[in-house]
């Protein structure tokens, strides 16, 4: 999957100008760069949603429909339980991965048993975003694309979080986007590291 001639314009601004851009499915492809350089706005162009201030060609990027789009402020239903909001993913998704990936089988049992019925709204937010990445992770789609999934999280959930990520590379070989500011987090996966000025 490739982007070409990818530009980000605004009235009194220029942030992005013919950048070209390949990502691979060998690895995450984490876009890094300073706040306010656009990370955003380039994952919402592949994605096709949000302004249209960006420009560009985009070469084998799958269709609207096939893409896993997790932002990085979810509005979810505080009132649900953590078993209501995984079923709800559950019916959107793949049952096989639960199953079948054992890095999915180990979160279950280890981490999501232990909070199954509590409601959304009292976990802490870094037990929020894992369990919202791990219905994400349940969807069977082409490109999964992550905004800052690990931003404002606790090391053992942001472990957790990048380990689920990681195995939609490396166990089901599908092709993955995230934004990130924190390299050090990233050190023992593989990554394709893409810089926006």
């Amino acid at each position: 999957m490739q982007i070409k001639n990818y530009s980000l314009r605004y009235v009194d601004r220029v942030l992005a100008q013919n950048f070209d851009v390949e990502f691979s499915n060998q690895a995450i492809n984490v876009i890094t760069g300073a706040n306010g350089a656009g990370k955003t706005t380039l994952l919402d162009f592949i994605a096709d949603v949000g302004p249209k201030a960006a420009k560009g060609d985009k070469i084998n990027v799958p269709k609207q429909a096939e893409i896993a789009y997790q932002l990085q402020h979810i509005h979810f239903f505080t009132t649900l339980s953590v078993a209501q909001t995984i079923t709800m993913y559950r019916q959107l998704g793949d049952p096989a991965v639960e199953t079948q990936n054992p890095t999915f089988q180990i979160i279950k049992a280890q981490i999501l048993d232990k909070i199954w019925h509590v409601e959304m709204g009292k976990l802490s937010g870094g037990e929020r975003q894992m369990v919202l990445t791990y219905g994400q992770c349940l969807l069977d789609r082409k490109l999964y694309i992550f905004d800052e999934p690990t931003s404002g999280v606790d090391v053992d959930n942001t472990k957790i979080i990048l380990n689920m990520i990681a195995s939609l590379v490396q166990e089901r070989q599908k092709l993955v986007i995230m934004t990130s500011h924190n390299l050090e987090q990233l050190a023992e996966l593989p990554v394709n590291l893409i810089a926006l000025a």
